[in-house]
């Protein structure tokens, strides 16, 4: 069975993330947990883990790293106390994106993220980051700029995030604060092509569109839009997705709803609430403009998926989060999405 695990390993390697690497990985992850040692399953596992957060499975992901985290807690000698919090870090950021954990439950999680990062000598950096992050979600805003000066402030090291996704995460800030043309500034090292990395500048151009559309930058968005699009692939970039769809309803409805027909499927796949939530809010500006205009073409998406459907599953994600959060915000996200779409269609 040895040779068969390894075997496994290996070819899951050579395999583009997707569903059919984290296949080969659960045969191996069967075969450890039956055949092998813990620690054969705990590698196989540590490996899933990676493969589900980048192939869009953040769900398999939390339960895969979870028993891997529990494993470490029994036996820390056992394991490199380094690739666990760097794992960690993941978690905690996938963790508050969904509603079914309770904002006590999340906070706990934070917590103890930043206790082993200090038993184990790291930064604080990147849990400053993870507190300024689930605060702009839940539209905390003097909760997101007090640990956005934190995160600024507090040493890099191993752990922290490469410096072009922290720049994507400061103009990211900006944008969600309204706050257009400083965001922009903050992004220009990645739109000049200085600042890359495995996720950049893909997880950034979709944050640019609206932005560039509310600055009057219309040519530019357009350029972006071109090179953005191209780079997404698979269902690990939902929010982006979004991003582009709620882009082309407010300047191109025929480009909105072929990218409607080619991504819808990736949302409703998905377990992942605040992604969701966010595609789905673009997703019922797009059909209320497009319905408005009276479009004969029937969108291929299936005949149950309806406008009203839509509209649904939006207010039911964004009051599933308020209940979390204890105010109103993701409502008025929704609103000030199909706004801000209908303000840019007629500029």
């Amino acid at each position: 069975m040895k040779q068969r695990y390894d075997q496994l390993r290996s070819d899951a390697w050579s395999l583009p993330e997707g569903k059919q690497k984290l296949a080969v990985l659960e045969e191996a992850i069967r075969i450890a947990d039956l055949y092998m040692s813990t620690e054969d399953a705990y590698h196989a596992r540590m490996s899933y883990s990676s493969s589900a957060l980048d192939s869009g499975f953040q769900e398999r992901f939390l339960v895969s790293f979870a028993w891997c985290l529990t494993q470490f807690e029994k036996e820390p000698s056992t394991y490199y106390s380094f690739s666990i919090i760097w794992h960690y870090k993941w978690f905690v950021n996938q963790i508050w994106r969904f509603p079914q954990f309770g904002a006590a439950q999340i906070q706990a999680v934070i917590d103890d993220f930043k206790a082993k990062c200090l038993q184990y000598g790291h930064s604080l950096r990147p849990y400053y980051q993870t507190l300024h992050r689930y605060a702009l979600s839940r539209g905390d805003m003097e909760a997101a700029q007090l640990n956005y000066d934190l995160w600024r402030k507090t040493a890099r090291d191993g752990m922290s995030d490469c410096s072009a996704c922290e720049q994507n995460g400061f103009g990211y800030y900006h944008f969600t604060a309204g706050r257009y043309r400083r965001g922009l500034q903050a992004m220009r090292p990645i739109m000049d092509g200085r600042m890359t990395c495995k996720s950049i500048p893909q997880n950034t151009y979709s944050h640019l569109l609206l932005p560039l559309l509310e600055t009057g930058q219309a040519e530019e968005a357009m350029k972006i839009a071109k090179k953005g699009a191209r780079l997404l692939k698979g269902p690990g970039y939902l929010e982006e997705y979004g991003n582009f769809l709620a882009y082309y309803a407010a300047t191109d409805i025929h480009k909105a709803a072929k990218w409607f027909e080619q991504t819808f499927a990736y949302a409703v796949e998905t377990k992942v609430g605040w992604d969701r939530f966010l595609y789905m809010s673009s997703a019922q500006a797009f059909l209320m403009k497009w319905h408005g205009q009276k479009r004969r073409r029937k969108l291929n998406v299936g005949s149950k998926i309806t406008y009203e459907m839509i509209e649904q599953d939006a207010k039911s994600l964004a009051h599933a989060f308020d209940r979390r959060n204890e105010n109103n915000y993701c409502t008025e996200l929704l609103k000030q999405r199909m706004k801000q779409v209908q303000k840019l269609s007629n500029s």
